[in-house]
Order: structure tokens, then sequence, then C-alpha cells
């Protein structure tokens, strides 16, 4: 019997974590959303049941994060952990190397490499196509987003964000919560809460994010 699964949050986001648990064989049993409004639609024909206190209930046998947003993911994850599992998934249309350690929560995304021994932590996005290269390590609450490439021995510390189609050379560092932008290349570390831009990534402006 396949396990029953919830997921958090009930925008783009999530019907893209929504397909990605169906070709894995879980059972959605439903979408979670604080936004009242959305409660009793359906996305992918999946409905929205409730807000999130229901995961307090105790009636699923995993749950998972799918809202883009790095703080918001960060909060959720530390208000409801005690109540929830948090299932990691990967697409079968994405290689992962068998040492390849990810923690609870994770989504890697069709079209997906990720080389030996790279260490993946909680509530990763790991979006579509994203390539990520050895011995890479990618803090918790990070999201990757589509074509993100990352060369061997880079770090990206929790919680940052790496715009669509960016890049990092080998063995640099993209600091905690700082942001780089679409098509953005790092070839020198970016300090923690900062906002990079351009290629190659030059820091513009503090990131002043609470969280």
């Amino acid at each position: 019997m396949s396990k029953k699964v919830v997921i958090i949050g009930a925008g783009g986001h999530a019907k893209v974590v929504a397909s990605t648990l169906l070709i894995c064989g879980y059972n959605v049993i439903g979408f979670l959303d604080d936004d009242e409004k959305k409660i009793g639609t359906k996305l992918l024909d999946i409905p929205v049941i409730g807000n999130i206190e229901l995961l307090k209930e105790g009636n699923f046998d995993f749950s998972i994060i799918a809202i883009g947003d790095n703080s918001i993911r960060r909060k959720i994850y530390y208000l409801y952990k005690e109540y929830t599992n948090f299932v990691s998934i990967i697409h079968p249309f994405s290689y992962v190397h068998s040492s390849v350690e990810i923690g609870e929560g994770s989504v890697i995304f069709a079209g997906v490499v990720i080389q030996p021994d790279v260490r993946i932590g909680n509530n990763v996005i790991v979006n579509t196509s994203v390539s990520i290269d050895h011995d890479c390590v990618i803090g918790d609450f990070v999201h990757l987003a589509p074509g993100v490439h990352l060369a061997g021995g880079v770090i990206v510390e929790e919680g940052a964000f790496l715009g669509i189609g960016s890049s990092v050379i080998q063995y640099r560092k993209v600091g905690k919560w700082s942001i780089l932008g679409a098509g953005g290349c790092v070839i020198k570390d970016i300090p923690e809460f900062t906002i990079a831009v351009g290629v190659p990534a030059i820091p513009v402006k503090e990131n002043k994010i609470s969280i």
C-alpha cells in the first residue's frame, strides 16, 4: 500500500512537487494552505483539504513543504517538525550517485544530475535540470532554481537562493541567505546576506531578510 503524503503549500511549485510524488508512487491525499480562498479548490485534480494546522492531527504518513520561499519553508519546518515526518523525493528522470547524502524534506526534480560525494541538507529544492558536481555541500533550506550549475567542491550555505541559469565555478562559496541573480556566474566567494548579480557576479546590496 502506498504511503499517504500531504503537501504543504498550494501554489505553482506545489504542482511540480505533486507530480514528482505521483511518479514516485506516493499517494498524494491533498494540499494544505493557510490561504482560506484555496481551501476546497484543486490542483492537478488533488484537493486543498485545509490549513497547515491539520498536520498536528497526525493523519498522514509523510508531508513535504512545497513552498519556494526559503525563509517560509524554514519557519514551517521548525513549527511543525515534531508533528510530521518530512519525506525527500528524487524524480526517476534524474541521476543521483549512490554516495550522495540528502536530508529530510528535500526535492530533486527531473533532469537533475548530482555527482559523487555531494551532501544536501534538509528542505532543499534542487529544481529542474540542475547539475551539482562532485564534493559540493548544499546547506539547509537552499533553493537551486532551474538550470543552475555548480562545479566541483562548491559550498552553498543555509537559505541561499541561486536564480535560474546561474552558475558557480569550482571551490567557491555562496554565503548563507544570499541571493545570486538569474544568469549570474560566481568566480569569487559571495558573503552571507548578500545579493549578487552579473557575469562575473558582483555584490550589489545586503539581503535584509528576517529569519
